[in-house]
This record gives C-alpha cells, structure tokens and sequence, in this order.
C-alpha cells in the first residue's frame, strides 16, 4: 500500500522525547529451538495501540545462540493468518532449510529444519522471506538475532555477557500513522532499537560490544557517536575481522551487521548518544538528502525530516564496571584468510537496471536483474558445486542497492575499481552497490547441492525485493546424476478447517488452463466463486454451504498432473 505524499506523520525525533529502557531479547541456547510467529500489539505511541507481529511475542524475536558445530532443529510454528517462511539470514545451510520462498508455513503448521552449524561465530538474524511478503511481516516485527559461537571467538579476550556487555541492537524506521504501520513510504520516521522508541541503556565503564544489526526495510544508517569517540568494527556479516579496525563513522545497509567495541573506561557517569549521520551519506543511499540526482523522488521522501539529517539511536549512559570487565582492545582477533582471486574459475554479471525509464520508475522501480523480475518457476543461475566465482554486480540505477546472497560468505574485491573499506574486508553476505557504481565479490559454493531447491539473491530493500528485484540459483553437484523424476508439489489450501467458507488455494507449477472444482462428499459439484489473485493463487469463496468434509481439486489440462486434490473442512 502506498500512502499518500500529504499524509500526517510522527516525526520521532521530535514527538514524545520521553525515553524508555532497551528491550534486551531473551536468549535461547541448546540444540533445538521453539519459535511461534504470532500476531500481537505495541505502544509505540502513549495511547495508540499498533498491530504487530513477533516471534514468542508481540514484536521481534529471542536471540537465538547456536554453537559452531552442533546439530540444531527449529521449529518454527505459524500462527498468523496468512502463509510465511523464516529465513536463517547468512547462515551456511543446506537450500530446504534455508526458509527461502519456496519453503512456505502455511497456517497453524510447523516447519523443524535440522542442520548442523557450520559457521565462524558472527551476528545473523532471522525473518520471513516470502515472495511478495517479506517487507509487509518484517514491517509488523517478525524478526530475531542469530549469534553463533566458536572456539576461534571464545579463545580472546572479548565481551560476551549477553545483555550486559555485549548488546544486542536491531535498528529499524518505521512508518507508523493513523494507528497502524505502513509500507512502501519515505515517511519511514519512527526510529526503534529493539522495537524501542528513544531507547535508552546503562552500560558499564569499561569495553562494551554493540552487535549491530540494519532491520530495516529501506534506510541506512551512518553509525557514529554524538561524542565523536573512536569505535573499533571487530566483525561483518559472516565472522571477526583479523584486526579490529578504528572508526568515527560506517555505514550500515539494510540486512548488513557490524561487531563493535566501545571503551567506555574511565566514563563512569557520563552519556554518549549512539547516532545516524545521515548528512553526511552521499545522494542516492535512501535515508541521504537525496535519492534520484534531482528527478523524481520516492513517495513521501523529501517530506521525512530525518532524510539528510543527523538522529538519535539509542542513549547510553555509563554506569559502574562489572566485577570482571574486558578493559582493553585486543590487537588481533582471528585471521580471515579471504577467497584468492586467482582462484576463480568464473565470473558472473548481475546487472540491476529499472523495469521502465521514467522518472520516478527510475527511483522507485520494479527493478530488473539480468532483464528479470523475480518468478517462482524459473532458476536464474546454476552454479557447479564447488567453484569459487567472482559475481560483478552492475548498478544501473541512481539508487544504491544492498546485494544479499544466500548459501555463502563472500569476500569483496573492489568497488567502482577501488579496495573495499578496511572493515569491509572480512566475511559479508550483504554488499552495498553505490548508485550506477560496480561491485565484484568473490566467493566458493561448498558442502550443499540440489538439483531442485533453490537459494536466492536479491536486493535487501524490501520493497525491491518484493517487486521482484530476486533471483534464484542452484547449486549442482556435477558428477551426481539425478534419474528420478521430480515429484508434482500438492496445492496448498488455507485456513483449513474455515469456518465462514473462504480459502485460499496456491498451485505450485501452475499451468495456463487449470481450473478449480470443488465436490461434497457424495461427489456432487458445487459452484463455488473463484477468484484469482496472483499467479499461482486463488480464493475460494463457498457461501451457504452445510459444514462438513468438501474436495477441491485443481486439475492441470496439460496431463503432467491431471488431478490434484486437497480435503476442506468447513465448520
């Protein structure tokens, strides 16, 4: 939905100043996992109660820590009202459990993937990942950190007392007016931290470890201190650097996470203001002064105050340090030991460019890969298992694209022919594509192939993404042959049992010139009212009719499957 230019809107900076504590996620440790995504509500506003989503609550999720090496199942429950996924984002998974698009948990189901951990210890997080729905459920809240742990990582000196010393931050904008959250606006105004508004945190006097995550649908944050104090990035998206690296400022696109130390010693008493400043993003990064190079803007966009202007994230005051406090920076972490670009065998283009070429199109999209929009039927790429492949990323766009892909870590080469910045130059899985700039990466496809399941890319805007700014890939075992046939997927049917006679029917491999029949249980036709909404979807509308058990088959004329059927309770 977009909202109009002119609508009313709360600006956070400067409406309700009053702070409130830090939300710390609990932290769930073991072998295996319970997630329940559920409908909920928040205050984000005195008096104004806000629809949400979360996983085990009204908003966000647990952390989940996992152990590098263990075997781990989550079981991910669905009890929203409509179908999901959960994507492990930036986690090395085999691709049916990756919770891409194709991995769908429809209505009071569970999905339990079981897989082992086979990453470095870093930051990941978690979300849902359906096509046409990620920027709608992140939006309402679902949404989790992941932090893995190592023998690497647990052999140095570092804060790791969750919730004391080693923070958790998911930063996010919002558009929230007239009581509900809104998308595909510019009037993305209402900053969170850990769903927080004007969040505030004691921290004690002594190195502090902020993990930092963008949970944004569109904005960047440019991450820096009111105090001007020096940081040290100790970790990117998939693992520690080799070297802590000093930084005033970075920053951070939707989907990227940064490890970072604070030396907070010696500021017992005194307040330093984490903050964005977006002045000084240049033009065409959404949440700059400017997107666009002076054509037409995104909706709303020139409206938001926060565009182009610097803003509180979160406001830490120093308190006491604790009875064993990390008081240095280390001078050396764990060696990365990168991709060699000699090694790459391969070299694969994603050229990003506008569906259509007029001005605001140019802007807001849809937004091609390779001349495609995303569909569900068609694998973009196939990749060899075991190749190491530099993938050039070509922006055609005057907007800046945060590139995520699935299934690895990646190193980056080069941008715009220039050695990436020194904290970028460890693991990534989200990688900043500056606006009609070119990025080149270089990564290896290990351990996991299916001639069938795909992994994605895309860009981490959600908007994009949801528009179809993805593609899939399959990673192929070249001396595996695969004689069996692939097996018809069934149609999926929900909410079953319904009890006001309305469903919704996908049909997964939909071919033009199925149709729809719905039968009693004596086999008697009904005449049901059908309408398609979307290319694989259908709602069913069966008025008047008697409870009990109904079949509705969708049959497929081009006798690859004639007939697939699916029971129907009605209540």
């Amino acid at each position: 939905m977009r909202t109009p230019v002119g609508a009313c809107f709360a600006l956070a900076t400067q409406v309700c100043a009053a702070q409130a504590p830090l939300h710390i996620p609990e932290l769930l440790t073991g072998n295996e996992f319970n997630l329940l995504l559920q409908e909920g509500t928040n205050d984000f506003f005195p008096g104004q109660t806000v629809a949400t989503y979360g996983y085990n609550g009204a908003q966000l999720g647990p952390t989940l820590e996992l152990q590098r090496g263990s075997v781990v199942t989550l079981n991910v429950t669905n009890l929203l009202p409509d179908l999901t996924t959960t994507h492990w984002h930036g986690l090395h998974v085999p691709p049916e459990d990756d919770g891409g698009p194709h991995s769908l948990i429809l209505p009071n189901t569970t999905w339990s993937p079981s897989f082992t951990v086979l990453d470095r210890a870093s930051t990941f997080w978690y979300h849902p990942h359906g096509h046409g729905l990620t920027d709608y459920q992140v939006s309402m809240g679902a949404a989790g950190m992941i932090i893995v742990r190592d023998d690497a990582e647990a052999a140095l000196a570092l804060p790791r007392d969750y919730g004391v010393d080693d923070i958790p931050l998911i930063l996010q904008a919002k558009a929230i007016m007239e009581g509900q959250i809104m998308l595909h606006t510019g009037l993305d105004s209402v900053i969170l931290a850990n769903g927080v508004r004007n969040a505030f945190k004691e921290l004690p006097a002594q190195v502090v470890r902020l993990r930092c995550l963008n949970g944004a649908s569109e904005r960047t944050f440019n991450l820096g201190l009111s105090n001007n104090m020096p940081y040290h990035v100790i970790g990117t998206d998939g693992g520690l650097l080799s070297a802590p690296v000093q930084l005033t400022r970075m920053t951070l696109m939707p989907g990227e996470r940064a490890e970072l130390l604070l030396d907070l010693s010696g500021m017992e008493g005194e307040q330093v203001v984490l903050r964005s400043y977006a002045s000084e993003l240049p033009n065409g990064i959404i949440g700059s002064a400017a997107v666009g190079n002076g054509m037409a803007t995104l909706d709303g966009y020139d409206q938001n105050a926060l565009n182009g202007a610097d803003f509180d994230l979160i406001t830490f005051t120093v308190g006491a340090p604790t009875s064993e406090p990390i008081m240095s920076i280390p001078q050396t972490l764990v060696p990365t030991e990168p991709y060699a670009e000699a090694a790459a065998t391969v070299t694969r283009t994603l050229e990003l460019r506008p569906q259509n070429m007029g001005p605001m199109e140019m802007i807001e999209g849809p937004f091609l890969i390779n001349d495609a929009l995303m569909d569900m039927d068609v694998i973009n790429l196939t990749v060899p298992l075991g190749s190491t492949e530099i993938w050039r990323i070509e922006n055609n766009t005057p907007v800046a694209h945060p590139i995520h892909i699935h299934d690895i870590q990646f190193n980056v080469l080069d941008r715009n022919g220039l050695a990436p910045e020194p904290w970028e130059t460890g693991w990534k899985d989200v990688v900043h594509v500056p606006p009609m700039g070119v990025v080149r990466v270089i990564t290896r496809f290990d351990d996991f192939a299916d001639a069938e399941m795909p992994y994605m890319y895309h860009c981490h805007l959600l908007m994009h993404e949801d528009e179809g700014m993805m593609g899939q890939f399959l990673v192929v075992d070249p001396n595996s042959v695969n004689e069996t046939e692939p097996s018809e997927p069934s149609i999926a049917l929900w909410p079953n049992p319904t009890q006001n006679g309305l469903v919704t029917l996908r049909a997964p491999n939909y071919v033009a010139g199925a149709y729809i029949t719905v039968t009693d249980a004596l086999g008697r036709a009904l005449s049901p009212s059908i309408r398609q909404i979307a290319k694989d979807t259908w709602q069913i509308a069966l008025e008047g009719i008697v409870p009990g058990a109904y079949v509705v088959s969708f049959i497929d004329p081009s006798g690859r499957a004639a007939v697939r059927t699916a029971s129907l309770i009605t209540q």
